[in-house]
């Protein structure tokens, strides 16, 4: 005779553990986008320096009208997904299937990835162009380097005269323990509560973050920069849940997210790479 053995469904999911947004401080919503999926951010041209003259109709150098240079942003990221949730699949499955519960699920399992990852890319893309990843050679960080590396790229961030105040770092997991395997200890004064958000101090006056190596550029283990220097719009963020759509019976969740990130290359020097090839 068969022995049957009962067995139960949970009237709860199980849900992938991730962790928050990474690049929240690392940018800034200093522009505008409403109305339009385009701005021109102009910079009006420093003048010259000259000596000023005791004689002559010119005597503080010849005059020039005020010149300026422009950068355009164009939003192009436009985002999306929908999933159909069927009458019969949420009153025959203990419930389980809840509209909110599962934006929210999307939100933390897919758009937190993609949006550090593709801010992370725009900064290190735009950083390549002005050589800010060639400030150390490529190669991989090791106990001996991670330390030496990172005063290096912040020294030069500095002498580049950009702002010391504010300055941020995303790096790897596997940087931090190079760090702290090259006997550095980490110089904090934030409170235990403050760490658990993933604020975990300051290296060298930067505060640091930790970013999972999955979302970081490819052969990038370190970025330093300063939050004015990254826009990070997201000009829409729509969800929309139909009950009894045509042709359904129970309700379809549509999601659209409108995004980018643009970084201003006037403050270009205040970011600092490594790459580790």
């Amino acid at each position: 005779m068969a022995i049957n053995l009962a067995k139960k469904y949970e009237a709860k999911t199980s849900d992938l553990m991730k962790v928050r947004r990474k690049t929240k401080g690392m940018t800034n919503q200093n522009w505008n986008w409403k109305g339009v999926d385009t701005i021109v951010v102009t910079t009006l041209t420093d003048a010259d320096l000259v000596d000023y003259q005791t004689s002559g109709a010119s005597r503080y150098g010849e005059v020039t009208e005020v010149e300026d240079t422009q950068q355009t942003w164009t939003l192009t990221e436009d985002r999306a997904w929908t999933k159909s949730m069927d009458k019969k699949n949420i009153d025959d499955a203990m419930m389980i299937r809840q509209p909110g519960k599962y934006l929210a699920q999307m939100t933390k399992n897919k758009m937190v990835p993609e949006l550090d990852a593709y801010i992370l890319s725009t900064i290190v893309t735009a950083g390549a162009v002005y050589d800010r990843d060639d400030i150390v050679a490529d190669a991989a960080t090791t106990a001996n380097n991670a330390y030496t590396n990172f005063l290096d790229i912040n020294a030069n961030i500095t002498d580049n005269e950009a702002p010391e105040d504010g300055r941020v770092a995303g790096m790897t997991a596997a940087y931090y323990n190079m760090l702290k395997q090259g006997g550095f200890v980490l110089d904090s004064d934030s409170a235990y509560r403050d760490r658990k958000t993933g604020n975990l101090g300051t290296v060298d006056g930067v505060s640091v973050t930790i970013i999972p190596s999955n979302r970081m550029p490819a052969n990038t283990d370190l970025v330093i920069t300063h939050p004015q220097v990254t826009v990070a719009p997201e000009k829409l963020v729509d969800y929309t849940l139909q009950k009894n759509p045509q042709g359904i019976s129970g309700y379809v969740l549509e999601y659209r997210h409108r995004y980018d990130a643009f970084c201003d290359t006037n403050l270009i020097n205040s970011v600092g790479i490594h790459k580790t090839a």
